[in-house]
């Protein structure tokens, strides 16, 4: 079994504060998508670098009104897996995606 390779102090540190301001910005934009002041419009299109590695189902779920069974039927309607990322979309599935949330021409 290997290991992994061992760290200093500092490394470690700062593999710790990038993973929190990660997660403190994931957190930010759910919360701005469950008031509304980020449409999930503006996320596909242009997600955040901190945003980029998330899962869009993850955030689908934090829109206000969005159940785990609707953003079922709209991820398989659009044709994207549920373990896709914000960055990992093609062009085709964000279009397919948008036209399937009914926001293709905003």
């Amino acid at each position: 079994m290997r290991r992994a390779p061992e760290r200093t102090f500092q490394e470690r540190r700062s593999a710790l504060e990038e993973a929190n301001r990660i997660r403190f910005a994931r957190a930010d934009a759910k919360r701005d998508l469950k008031d509304g002041s980020l449409s999930i419009r503006e996320l596909l299109m242009d997600p955040a670098e901190e945003l980029k590695g998330a899962k869009v189902e993850e955030m689908l779920l934090a829109v206000r009104g969005m159940g785990r069974v609707k953003v079922t039927r709209i991820l398989r309607e659009a044709g994207v897996s549920q373990s896709k990322t914000l960055v990992g979309l093609t062009h085709g599935q964000r279009d397919r995606l948008l036209g399937a949330l009914g926001c293709e021409g905003d």
